[in-house]
């Protein structure tokens, strides 16, 4: 017998609850593992896909964020054992492209990294040769054994993994707020308006001092932050970083977003309608940064800084990436085509937008680090004894995709067309 659709699955339920909390149906959508969107085996990633990420614009991004590690593994007055944990790390290519870079940094510090990734129930652990050259994940998805109960010292690192988290869509009208529930129609699904399911909605809307602006939707993600907390928890020395887009709660649920952040990514077309496409378009939100950072301080960290992706990359020294381009022997489209993606990372209407949350755990005397102190890399003053990184087959080619006929073309011109980097 041939498995119900997710549509009439979601009606079933409906039918038998009454209209559900739009968060329960975002959940079924993405992650139910016969048709959710992030349970398919196809590629959301790249040209093929969906939108594009950082770790798939150019390997830059992973080798600067090898040196960030390199940077905390001193701190932590380089252990033998040093676990980097990262959060929805897809199918590997953040994790492939920071261990082919550590590789290339002391044999101390490569020796210390122990890798693991988690990402929708499953872990794997990175392996590598000796000299760097062979990078595989050894999956397993029965024991759970790649995840460490507990970190003594290490990172846990997470780029593009709370923006997916199921959110609560909410609407202020006068002194009332309200829920959005999903109830089901003849021509598909639409949106009524009931009582909140939960009162930790308008609970977090008080600990956060945020009044909506009447008539104002949002949305509020209750899960995300719990398992920030849980996953903090297991750190004892070292850091967190959280690379995602979103904004501090006081701009997030301001008057300039009033119908809420909520898009939906198709073949890197961005929409708002959540209601078609089912299984088969990613749905996101931007992240509350303030109940991230608070869920930190619940787990016993302390809250070093937000810096956007553009200042936290050029203070870990991109600019050298691309300085280095000059000095190699490439062709002038190949120079363009790296140097175009490594700017991508930090341009501030995209990549560059980005926020980046920094915890530190087991700080001397327990006072912060400070950001300053933690964002620094060998590469911020240049390359020198540090290798380049060229784009490869794997990622993303902005290039080719803007200027199809660049092998024709004298000059380049700005263009206003990109691909979808969600945002």
């Amino acid at each position: 017998m041939a498995q119900p659709t997710l549509e009439a699955r979601l009606r079933d339920e409906i039918r038998q609850r009454g209209p559900i909390p739009f968060a329960d149906f975002m959940r079924v959508i993405l992650y139910d593992p016969d048709g959710g969107y992030y349970s398919a085996d196809g590629e959301r990633i790249g040209p093929a896909g969906d939108f594009y990420t950082a770790p798939a614009t150019h390997p830059a991004f992973g080798a600067l964020l090898a040196l960030q590690l390199e940077r905390c593994w001193e701190l932590l007055d380089r252990p033998r054992s040093f676990t980097v944990l990262e959060e929805g790390g897809g199918k590997g290519r953040l994790a492939e492209d920071i261990c082919s870079y550590i590789h290339r940094l002391s044999p101390e510090f490569a020796r210390a990294v122990d890798y693991r990734i988690v990402e929708l129930g499953r872990c794997g652990s990175v392996k590598t040769a000796d000299n760097g050259t062979e990078i595989a994940i050894d999956w397993d998805n029965e024991d759970r054994q790649w995840t460490p109960a507990s970190i003594e010292n290490g990172v846990i690192i997470s780029n593009e993994f709370y923006d997916a988290w199921p959110r609560h869509r909410v609407v202020q009208h006068g002194d009332t707020l309200y829920e959005i529930h999903v109830d089901a129609a003849d021509s598909g699904f639409i949106e009524v308006l009931s009582e909140p399911s939960t009162p930790m909605l308008a609970d977090r809307l008080r600990q956060l001092d945020v009044t909506l602006p009447n008539g104002s939707k949002a949305e509020i993600d209750l899960e995300g932050p719990t398992h920030f907390a849980e996953s903090a928890s297991r750190l004892q020395r070292g850091f967190v970083f959280t690379i995602d887009y979103g904004h501090p709660a006081g701009s997030l649920y301001g008057a300039s977003r009033r119908e809420g952040t909520l898009l939906c990514y198709h073949r890197h077309t961005s929409s708002t309608n959540p209601y078609i496409r089912l299984g088969k378009q990613d749905i996101t939100a931007h992240v509350d940064f303030t109940s991230l950072a608070h869920a930190g301080e619940d787990a016993g960290l302390l809250t070093e800084g937000l810096l956007t992706q553009q200042r936290y990359l050029k203070k870990l020294g991109a600019q050298a990436f691309i300085d280095a381009l000059r000095e190699l022997d490439l062709s002038p489209q190949d120079v363009l085509a790296n140097r175009m993606a490594i700017l991508e990372l930090t341009r501030a209407n995209g990549f560059g937008g980005f926020g980046v949350l920094i915890h530190s755990a087991g700080a001397p005397n327990g006072r912060p680090w400070g950001v300053d102190e933690i964002v620094i890399s060998r590469a911020r003053g240049g390359l020198d004894g540090l290798h380049p990184v060229l784009l490869t087959p794997n990622h993303m080619p902005l290039l080719a995709g803007r200027y199809p006929q660049y092998s024709e073309l004298d000059a380049i011109w700005p263009v206003t067309q990109r691909p979808a980097a969600r945002q």
